[in-house]
């Protein structure tokens, strides 16, 4: 077993507007054939991002990533377990002037996480998301799009999460598979009902035409498999972070309420090359979807976006 480690440099994001509300600004929710994207066309130039170890990181788009129930769906696995839903905030560095520049740096893409657990009971209802959840279902085929009502990004991270998160290292891929996404990915999880995500399970994809048959893809599972960790580092912010106790007796209910992760690592051993690829067909759309480096009992599991 290999424990992640503290980094004391890791210090807390500083959040650019994400609690703010624009209402002179237009949000909307598109299904683009493979995820859920969140867009917000701005009336006026307002910075929406991060700051993060100096460094100023522009918003680009969210997405979220689900499975077929709610045991599966999450691309981050804690204790070698899937959660329903997460989460992908999408920054870009502002030095680089936009995300495609962005993604021809180490340091060019940001990617802030939050997972979601779900229960049965109504407590645990996610009423900040809840307009979110209420028009999913006005976007079941692909190249939907409609408008919701104006929310902070804010409503997407978990409460007091700035400071207390897990950090690694993973690649986006042009052929010469440039390493440029920065990890962020909240200890706390978010809570949301399993009825509130039951639209995201009726949502198609595109229209697929072969030789012998024509079928509509089911967005049912739109995670990616593990992957070997292949000797990346996992840093946390956070110094002796709890324990599995502590995991297994603290889990709280209510809106954007806390779980605490279990930060143990395991080392894959003979991991072979695990690359990622963003393809020129996503590129457009900035969908970062992908596979998770492949750890195991009491662990945090990796995340390295791809496409194929």
């Amino acid at each position: 077993m290999k424990e992640t480690i503290y980094n004391e440099t890791l210090t807390p994001l500083v959040p650019l507007n994400y609690s703010t509300v624009f209402n002179d600004a237009k949000y909307y929710l598109a299904n683009n054939g493979h995820t859920v994207n969140l867009g917000i066309e701005m009336g006026t130039r307002v910075p929406i991002g991060l700051i993060w170890k100096g460094k100023q990181y522009y918003y680009h788009e969210l997405h979220f990533h689900w499975g077929e129930n709610d045991q599966h769906g999450s691309e981050h696995y804690f204790n070698n377990q899937s959660y329903a839903l997460e989460v992908h905030i999408v920054h870009y560095l502002n030095d680089y002037g936009d995300f495609d520049r962005a993604l021809n740096y180490s340091d060019g893409i940001l990617v802030w996480s939050s997972v979601f657990q779900t229960s049965n009971s109504s407590e645990t209802s996610n009423t900040l998301l809840q307009d979110v959840f209420n028009n999913i279902d006005k976007i079941i085929n692909a190249e939907n799009k409609t408008y919701i009502k104006p929310l902070p990004l804010s409503s997407f991270v978990s409460e007091n999460s700035t400071g207390s998160y897990y950090h690694y290292e993973g690649s986006l891929t042009s052929p010469d598979c440039t390493e440029s996404v920065m990890w962020i990915v909240n200890h706390k999880m978010i809570s949301v009902s399993s009825d509130q995500l039951l639209s995201f399970r009726l949502l198609k994809g595109r229209l697929h035409n072969t030789s012998n048959s024509v079928w509509l893809e089911n967005l049912t599972n739109t995670d990616r498999p593990t992957q070997p960790i292949n000797g990346r580092k996992v840093f946390t912010s956070v110094l002796n972070y709890p324990n599995s106790n502590f995991f297994n007796k603290n889990i709280t209910s209510g809106n954007n309420s806390t779980s605490y992760l279990t930060p143990i690592l395991e080392n894959t051993q003979n991991a072979t090359q695990n690359t990622t690829y963003l393809s020129k067909t996503y590129k457009n759309s900035a969908f970062l979807t992908g596979t998770a480096s492949n750890l195991f009992i009491l662990c945090f599991i990796l995340v390295i976006d791809c496409f194929y």
